[in-house]
Order: C-alpha cells, then sequence, then structure tokens
C-alpha cells in the first residue's frame, strides 16, 4: 500500500470515527469499523486512481503510453498493433502484474541463502 492510500484510509477512518461519535447521529460506535471497511474498500481506489497516487505500475495511463511508444517501435520494424488489441493488452498486463510480482517473491525467497541484513 502506498502512503497516499494509507493516508486517505486514515482520513476516512478519522471521518467516521466523529461522525459516529457525534450525538446527532443516530449510530453505534461499534458500528464505525464496518462502515470504515465499506467506504475505503468501496471509494479509496477509485481517488486514488483519479488523484494519480498509484503506483506507475497500475496506472492505465501508464500502461497505455508504454504499449503506444512500443507499438510505434513495432511499426518502425512493420509489424502493426491494432488498436482493439492494445486495450486488451493492457487489461492482461494488469491482471498479470500480481501473478509476475507473487513469482518474483517467492524466487526471492528461494534463492536467498543468507538471513536478511547478514
Amino acid at each position: 500500500m502506498n502512503t497516499a492510500q494509507e493516508n486517505l484510509e486514515t482520513k476516512i477512518a478519522v471521518a467516521v470515527i466523529n461522525a459516529v461519535g457525534d450525538p446527532a447521529v443516530p449510530a453505534q460506535p461499534a458500528a464505525a469499523a464496518p462502515i470504515i471497511n465499506a467506504v475505503t474498500e468501496k471509494i479509496a481506489p477509485e481517488i486514488i486512481s483519479a488523484t494519480n497516487n498509484e503506483p506507475w505500475y497500475q496506472s492505465r495511463v501508464t500502461l497505455g503510453a508504454i504499449l503506444a511508444a512500443s507499438a510505434g517501435v513495432l511499426g518502425i520494424f512493420g509489424y502493426a498493433f491494432p488498436a482493439e488489441v492494445q486495450g486488451k493488452v493492457i487489461d492482461l498486463i494488469i491482471a498479470l502484474g500480481p501473478v509476475i510480482g507473487g513469482a518474483i517473491a517467492l524466487y526471492g525467497r528461494w534463492a536467498a541463502r543468507k538471513p536478511i541484513g547478514e
């Protein structure tokens, strides 16, 4: 999780806790955690994306730019990259991101021969 998302989630939590603690709001303090979780789950990713605070590899704009540049380079060498395929490739890259990250983490763990810090 990046700092922007952590800050947003903290602000959501503070706002919900303050609202639930207000005597004019008909909510029990025990309701704060489920409300915080529901609000964070629904709006935090959208706000992070809308404010361009997601990591570069999760940005559709960045991935699209990389794909467009790659298509241009391939075009120089006579390869065509149809527009309808570009969206599918971006979706595939986004879907494979966690798989590739997990594979790299596993490889790093299995390849490590010394404890961290030595």
